[in-house]
């Protein structure tokens, strides 16, 4: 997928440019497309918000492979990049992996009941991924017959891979759509983007010819296989985005032959861009969202996307239940992915797990499908979703004297545990600043995460964002948390696949200030340790700065870290703290170099207790 082509080309930074930025560059014809699609957007993206869960297939030639070539195991994610880490000419690599691929009958059954016991609401196949084959039949001169792999369809005979794909998720009642790879390792005409590095040919390309191509493409699975949920397009660069794919003419064909499908952003530049219908962070999930915008996180169950036999790194269910409470939490839907091998058959493995994401499902599904986003900032114990006249608190961190601090006001009417018969109690207590408080259970009822729903008199009224320590006794900020001043003091993300890490950064101006707010129960009451994560150029470095806290002020001067990005964990010293609602403020005194710092986090210990 798109980390090892950010890597390949050297614009993984480039994924975040912004969507005002490409903007710039649009055609009038993107433009108007664009502006189509934004009009009917609501109506089309309706079933969308409610299904929140959907299962992504990636299944092609490369899946015959398992991530090894010629005996060789390449330990770097992504199997379906085989043909690139071992560098295989497309000719070696078609004649090598086609008899490979031999999908059984009726897989695409198994995958659909699959999705279906799993809770997935709609599914995505690759029906081309880079390497260019073919899942679905094409009509296409270069896919019927071609003097470089002879031909790019790859269904065996008498069967359409992609057909079969569609009308067993139909028939089970789970959407389906198609991912079409714009990169194409093996087309004559297309685009140099990190091809494999084998030996290239000299010829002009004719982007032209590719892009029509392309078009066909489409236009066929748009025409052969009935109604689908979406197009999800992979991908675009700086130098290769919109008009380079012929996105106002792809759009318009969209439009005309399926005017409900949804399309993802990546006809444009940038994960998080707020073209098309929503985006699509790739392996992580923005920790506040991506507000005003729809938006999907694309994860795998392992490491791989296509089939790898030596990716051991699966996810047990109580992971993937938190990941998609998460994601949704924040107002996005998760596409999960299998990665199926040669015979079509999903990892026994990538099965168990989903067969008890399945059974939380069946207990849970009323706070994902149809849920919006969480009322409030954050947690400490879990995560929320909302719908109307409910409210569904996601307990991940079960409370040890069983009881469920929620930080709101509103009239609530009951109070229960999915899955467990009988109401719970609680109140709103002025001692804990108007916070309810519901009295759990002993023990959770699910793995992972256990739901406890609110039935609600009133709407929700979340409390000012405050930080408690855990039960541990631990405390951490990160820049999410932070409110700040100044001119250019910003969250800078950095990366955009997978690896993606925020830190405050761009402190040109020294006045700006950083501002954390924590809040202390009783119990929680006493001394603190408190650490920064913090990075520093060197030419920089000397910045004299402050945390102020109740107990009285930490100075410390900032460190050369060896760059921006290198990050290194100080001692701050040490502060009290008393029951109640505090702010720990963070100011510069002085800025020797370009900036100040950059700051990725501030963690408080608790190294001893104050009686209440």
């Amino acid at each position: 997928m798109n980390r090892v082509l950010a890597c390949v080309c050297g614009a993984l930074l480039a994924f975040c440019v912004s969507a005002e930025k490409g903007l710039a560059s649009q055609s009038s014809d993107e433009r108007q497309e664009l502006a189509h699609w934004s009009s009917s957007r609501e109506h089309r993206m309706a079933w969308w918000r409610d299904a929140r869960f959907g299962m992504f297939i990636h299944w092609g030639l490369y899946s015959g492979a398992g991530g090894s070539w010629n005996g060789k195991i390449y330990p770097q994610h992504y199997a379906e990049w085989i043909q690139h880490w071992a560098a295989v000419p497309c000719q070696e690599y078609a004649r090598t992996m086609k008899p490979l691929f031999v999908p059984d009958v009726a897989v695409t059954d198994a995958w659909a009941d699959l999705a279906k016991s799993t809770g997935m609401r709609y599914a995505i196949l690759t029906s081309k991924h880079h390497d260019g084959f073919t899942l679905f039949n094409s009509d296409q001169a270069y896919s019927l017959a071609n003097t470089v792999t002879q031909s790019t369809n790859i269904s065996p005979i008498d069967r359409d891979l992609a057909r079969e794909f569609a009308e067993s998720m139909r028939s089970r009642g789970v959407r389906p759509g198609f991912y079409y790879s714009l990169l194409d390792w093996q087309h004559p005409d297309a685009y140099e983007m990190a091809l494999p590095a084998y030996a290239k040919s000299a010829r002009t390309r004719d982007h032209a010819n590719y892009i029509e191509y392309v078009r066909g493409h489409v236009n066929e699975l748009l025409s052969n296989y009935g109604p689908l949920c979406t197009i999800w397009f992979d991908y675009s660069d700086h130098a290769h985005q919109g008009a380079a794919w012929g996105a106002a003419q792809l759009m318009s064909d969209l439009r005309t032959k399926q005017s409900g499908i949804v399309i993802n952003n990546r006809l444009f530049q940038g994960l998080e861009n707020k073209n098309g219908d929503y985006g699509t962070p790739e392996k992580y999930v923005p920790p506040t969202g991506l507000p005003g915008m729809d938006w999907e996180v694309n994860h795998t169950l392992n490491e791989s996307y296509g089939f790898s036999a030596h990716d051991k790194g699966w996810k047990d269910p109580a992971v993937v239940v938190q990941l998609l409470c998460d994601v949704v939490s924040k107002g996005g839907n998760l596409l999960l992915n299998v990665g199926p091998d040669a015979h079509g058959v999903v990892p026994l493995e990538a099965q168990a797990t989903l067969h008890a994401v399945g059974d939380w499902m069946r207990v849970n599904s009323e706070a994902i499908y149809g849920t919006t986003a969480s009322p409030f900032a954050r947690l400490p114990w879990g995560r929320a979703t909302q719908k109307s006249g409910a409210l569904y608190l996601m307990v991940f961190d079960w409370p040890s004297d069983g009881r469920l601090i929620v930080p709101m006001r509103g009239a609530v009417k009951s109070a229960r545990l999915l899955g467990r018969d009988g109401e719970l109690s609680f109140h709103c207590a002025a001692k804990d600043r108007e916070r309810l408080e519901v009295q759990l259970p002993d023990h959770a009822v699910g793995s992972g995460c256990s739901v406890v729903k609110l039935e609600l008199a009133s709407d929700v009224s979340p409390l000012p964002l405050l930080v408690f320590p855990a039960r541990n006794g631990v405390a951490t900020f990160g820049p999410h948390d932070a409110s700040f001043t100044g001119t250019a003091l910003r969250v800078e993300q950095v990366g955009a696949v997978e690896n993606v890490k925020y830190n405050l950064g761009y402190w040109l101006d020294q006045s700006s200030t950083v501002s954390f707010p924590i809040g202390i129960d009783g119990d929680q009451q006493g001394q603190y340790a408190v650490e920064m994560e913090i990075a520093c150029a060197d030419a920089s470095a000397g910045a004299k700065m402050k945390l102020q806290a109740p107990s009285g002020d930490l100075e410390f001067i900032v460190p050369a870290t060896g760059g921006w990005q290198q990050y290194e964990t100080v001692s701050l010293g040490k502060i009290t703290l008393d029951a109640g609602a505090h702010a720990l403020v963070l100011r510069a005194l002085t800025k020797p170099g370009e900036a100040v710092a950059n700051v990725r986090s501030v963690t408080l210990r608790r190294i001893a207790q104050v009686p209440a």
